[in-house]
């Protein structure tokens, strides 16, 4: 059993900050013949799973970032013809962000791509391995969420 204590800590930090910096690269490799950089796909792939809320607030808060963060990109994505912005019938104030044509067309393959390359990884691994990292995960999941 692996103790609890800082130098094990610091330890899973690293390893979950390569396995972060693995999977940013990677996106950053499969999105860019797309033109777009990882952040931007994102941002893409956050309004097509949440289809409904698409408010640049409800992103941020999806995305754990600030208005001043997410806003800047998704102009970057409107002005390249990924996305296009629209006022609410309900509030004047309020601007709705939408997938266009263009971003529809790409995003199967984008997806299609990113669990082609990662798939991969979860093949190596035992029922057993598998089902012991998704527990952990889990548990980890539910620490940060209960903050």
């Amino acid at each position: 059993m692996i103790e609890n204590n800082k130098e094990t800590r610091n330890q899973v930090i690293d390893m979950l900050k390569a396995i972060t910096n693995y999977f940013s690269n990677m996106r950053d490799i499969l999105c860019a013949p797309y033109g777009l950089s990882s952040i931007q796909a994102i941002i893409v792939l956050d309004i097509y799973h949440n289809p409904n809320e698409t408010k640049i607030t409800d992103i941020c808060k999806r995305l754990n970032k600030s208005t001043n963060t997410i806003s800047p990109l998704v102009n970057r994505l409107i002005s390249k013809g990924f996305l296009a912005k629209f006022q609410s019938k309900d509030d004047a104030r309020v601007f709705n962000v939408l997938l266009t044509d263009k971003s529809k067309k790409i995003l199967s393959n984008i997806v299609t791509d990113i669990c082609d390359f990662t798939w991969p990884i979860f093949d190596s691994f035992t029922d057993e391995e598998f089902n012991n990292i998704y527990n952990a995960l889990l548990l980890m999941n539910g620490a940060i969420e209960s903050k």
